[in-house]
């Protein structure tokens, strides 16, 4: 017992110190930042993050430092990464708006079709966690409205136990297909920046057929992967193949 209390105290003393240090270390950067000394802010900032640490004010500290410095590339992929944390932020999403009027290649966005914009806006109005446990509330209804359906001896309350079941089989499974489209957004990312000028090919070979020029910033959406090329959606549509070390996942 005494050893286990043991472990949990120095666990709960190292999330403690880690959080002072990082603490310590993100007020070191603003005010390298704020005294212009970018270079010295973007270590710091650097230093944070390599502790495992993340968070869309850490990655919006950072895109503005790379700002700053010029790199809009770098920029826009961080300011990617912290609107991807906080979706309703308009700070990040005026800055990543800013920046990518920077990008020297531009395209006509082909419309998402609305009926995914809605399901995507409504997955991530909860948190994965909070959607997974509305799922679990209403199929523990379902399990209910089915005892009595079953058990129930006045037919009225059968009636209402089969159209309440029902509704709560489909708040059940809706809220559980949110909870993993939330999921895989957050931690699957399959968005991509690309960071140096690249040409974009036919097929996954420096043989293959020349498409397109692509150069730092453009947004694009990794399809498949092969022999360290990366299948891609350009913002237009069009799709193509790229080397893996011309771009960074978001």
């Amino acid at each position: 017992m005494k050893k286990v209390v043991f472990v949990a105290l120095y666990i709960f003393l190292s999330f403690s110190v880690l959080a002072s240090s990082a603490e310590q270390l993100i007020k070191k950067a603003n005010d390298f930042y704020a005294k212009k000394q970018y270079d010295n802010a973007l270590i710091v900032y650097l230093q944070v993050l390599d502790q495992g640490l993340e968070a869309p004010e850490l990655y919006y500290n950072i895109g503005n430092v790379y700002f700053r410095k010029g790199e809009i590339a770098k920029a826009i992929l961080f300011y990617e990464r912290a609107y991807r944390l906080d979706p309703t932020n308009d700070k990040i999403k005026y800055n990543l708006d800013f920046a990518n009027q920077f990008v020297q290649d531009k395209f006509e966005q082909v419309p998402e079709f609305f009926l995914k914009r809605w399901w995507h806006t409504l997955a991530l109005l909860l948190s994965a966690n909070v959607w997974a446990i509305v799922s679990l509330i209403f199929f523990l209804l379902l399990l209910v409205s089915i005892y009595i359906f079953l058990f129930a001896k006045q037919l009225i309350y059968r009636k209402i136990a089969f159209s309440l079941g029902f509704v709560f089989l489909l708040i059940s499974v809706f809220a559980f297909s949110f909870a993993k489209t939330n999921y895989n957004y957050y931690t699957k990312s399959n968005e991509a920046i690309i960071m140096y000028t690249s040409s974009v090919r036919s097929s996954p070979s420096d043989d293959g057929t020349e498409l397109y020029i692509l150069h730092q910033g453009v947004k694009v959406k990794v399809i498949s992967i092969s022999d360290g090329w990366y299948e891609v959606r350009l913002p237009n549509g069009s799709i193509g193949w790229i080397k893996r070390e011309k771009l960074e996942k978001i």
